[in-house]
């Protein structure tokens, strides 16, 4: 529904080191979309003389970044103290002028400028347009985040996941992820990890939180600016969950029920993981029960009249009092702003009108959307996905040894027993470590990779994994000539043991041959030829046995690191496990409790209907019996009256 009413409006456009007051007067018309995430608007407005306003387009026309402000305020009567103004502070995403001629002044023709801005909240505009492609270890998301920010906008952060130091983290936005960029990772993030991702434009700032706020000071909204109040009924997941564990070492499958009354039997989403360690299982079961969320009825307000009470995203309103009446459904309870939609086109006519009034008169289409204060619901943008793993070069890492010497370091998890390697990522100088598997090798097969060893390293978001090898061993590679295979064993071109079979002159020929120093075994096999020959070289120095405690130290040191790290793995899955069960049966309790209120509320106000109702047949059975005696009274009176 649209209706009149009188705005105050400011408009600042900043660019170029210059900023720019538009009056609201100016202003033709204005569009907003608000979401608890952030904003999409655009607004229209007209200059006065062409040569009035040549540093605004002279400005406009370039292309420096174009920061927006816009402040909203209306509604009348106006109460004491007065309501803030809705204010939108954002980045112009499109920018547009015309030219119209107003007729002539002097023989020459007279112009006005149309210039029209689309913006959007700083995170949108800019992180969207973000892909970085970056390895930090041993780093906290909060920091990572905050140092994306270019110092546009601030961050917020209320959720342990964002607080706790991972050994690893891995944005993966650049060109492996088309239209993929750091706003969809920040969405995806708090998509699978169950946080919130807002933006709050009273405060302009954004929140990444591990559940919503509490709603506080709600606000009375009055009856006389509401047109209309429509109930909507939200989509019910009715899905259980399962967690399925495909280790063969701790094969698993956790349950996780649907809300109560809303799980249709036999209908579930499963999730696969694959590990070992069990806490990680269970820290997952924790999130999809949080996850799993059940969203209650909201309440769209369609306006006639600009309200004076804050009705933005995330502020708290009540509808309540003798206008609302008590059986309005939503009465007596918070309520939470989810979005506000508002437009507006001015009455004035022409260009001309009203160029330097601050408020003027607009044609309004105002609603909202609000839930209740206890649903835990979260709503986010829509987001692609970045598309995990991404595969870079890296160098094994081995401490110890010559720098050709082919020796490795195995690390373990004494807690979860879990094998390790460590590589290093030249373009980031970043250390991580790989799970030690057999990759393509069946088990009886043991090659570990050794020391600056090439490989190729595939990037999770929070892990990595060895994906395959990219060089041969010095040596190892045989003559072209021969099409020969062949095994490198050992240390170093000192101490090692070969086996090769090639061919010579055409036919195959097998060799063995051990090397320790100046001593040598070789066993040959030709045609027709069996050679076994021991020998050792003259005048080659023999090997001396040194004693490098290097690898020792260092097992010792990655054996104490993944410890420590293990043991805060733990405690911190046991910690989400055990709040992540508290909260989820919190919210369980919290809505079976509303709903028995509800219930009996309901009940009450039945009972109280059906007492009314005797009451009201009661009294008019007893007014029937009345009318009766008066009847009758009247009929005794004129029989009196005829006796007399």
């Amino acid at each position: 529904m649209a209706f009149q009413e009188r705005l105050a409006l400011s408009l600042t456009l900043t660019l170029g080191g210059q900023s720019f007051v538009i009056p609201g007067g100016q202003v033709e018309a204005f569009s907003v979309d608000l979401q608890p995430h952030g904003f999409t608007a655009e607004v229209s407005f007209w200059t006065g003389l062409e040569k009035d306003d040549g540093p605004l387009f002279t400005a406009f026309a370039t292309p420096d970044l174009l920061d927006v402000k816009l402040s909203i305020s209306g509604g009348y009567p106006v109460p004491q103290p007065p309501p803030k103004p809705l204010i939108l502070h954002g980045l112009a995403r499109e920018r547009s002028l015309e030219a119209r001629t107003h007729g002539p002044v002097g023989g020459a023709p007279v112009r006005f400028r149309r210039y029209t801005v689309v913006f959007e909240d700083a995170a949108r505009v800019l992180w969207r347009q973000h892909r970085p492609t970056e390895l930090r270890t041993d780093f906290a998301l909060k920091t990572l985040l905050t140092e994306h920010t270019a110092g546009a906008f601030t961050l917020d952060f209320d959720w342990d996941v964002l607080d706790e130091k991972r050994p690893l983290v891995c944005l993966a936005l650049g060109e492996d992820a088309p239209g993929v960029g750091l706003y969809d990772f920040v969405a995806w993030l708090a998509d699978t990890r169950g946080g919130v991702w807002a933006y709050d434009c009273v405060k302009d700032q954004y929140g990444l939180w591990g559940r919503k706020p509490a709603v506080s000071g709600a606000k009375l909204l009055s009856r006389t600016k509401v047109e209309r109040l429509d109930v909507v009924i939200p989509a019910i997941p009715r899905n259980a969950a399962r967690v399925l564990n495909t280790s063969t070492l701790k094969s698993s499958t956790l349950e996780v029920p649907a809300s109560k009354g809303a799980g249709v039997a036999g209908i579930h989403q499963d999730h696969l993981v694959r590990t070992p360690i069990v806490s990680v299982v269970e820290q997952r079961q924790a999130l999809e029960v949080n996850r799993l969320r059940v969203p209650q009825r909201r309440y769209r307000m369609t306006f006639n009249h600009f309200p004076t009470v804050p009705v933005s995203p995330w502020s708290g309103l009540r509808v309540e009092g003798l206008l609302w009446g008590s059986s309005v459904v939503g009465s007596g309870e918070d309520l939470r702003v989810v979005e506000l939609s508002l437009s507006a086109r001015t009455l004035d006519e022409g260009p001309h009108a009203g160029l330097q009034l601050k408020d003027t008169g607009f044609e309004v289409e105002m609603s909202l959307l609000a839930e209740r204060a206890s649903d835990t619901t979260v709503s986010l943008p829509a987001h692609h996905a970045p598309r995990y793993p991404i595969h870079v070069e890296g160098k094994v890492l081995s401490p110890g040894g010559g720098e050709k010497d082919r020796i490795y370091l195995l690390s373990e998890d004494k807690k979860t027993s879990v094998l390790t390697w460590r590589v290093k990522v030249p373009l980031w100088n970043k250390d991580v470590s790989v799970p030690a598997e057999p990759g393509f090798f069946p088990g009886h097969f043991y090659f570990p990779p050794y020391k600056n060893a090439r490989v190729l390293v595939a990037l999770h978001f929070d892990r990595a994994e060895l994906h395959r090898h990219l060089d041969w061993a010095d040596a190892a590679r045989l003559p072209q000539d021969g099409q020969g295979d062949g095994i490198l064993l050992g240390k170093n071109d000192t101490s090692q043991t070969s086996i090769v079979h090639d061919f010579q002159d055409m036919k195959p020929v097998w060799h063995l041959e051990r090397t320790s120093g100046p001593d040598t075994e070789t066993v040959r096999m030709a045609e027709g030829t069996m050679m076994f020959r021991t020998k050792e070289l003259p005048g080659a120095a023999s090997v001396t046995p040194t004693f490098d405690v290097s690898p020792q130290v260092e097992t010792a040191r990655a054996d104490l690191s993944a410890g420590v790290g293990g043991a805060m793995g733990e405690t911190t899955a046991a910690y989400r496990v055990a709040s992540g069960s508290s909260q989820a049966k919190l919210d369980g309790a919290s809505s079976e409790t509303q709903a028995a209120l509800e219930s009996a509320q309901a009940e009450v106000s039945a009972k109280v209907s059906e007492a009314k109702a005797e009451l009201q047949g009661a009294l008019s059975g007893l007014e029937g019996r009345t009318s009766s005696l008066t009847r009758a009274a009247s009929e005794a009176r004129a029989a009196l009256e005829q006796l007399k």
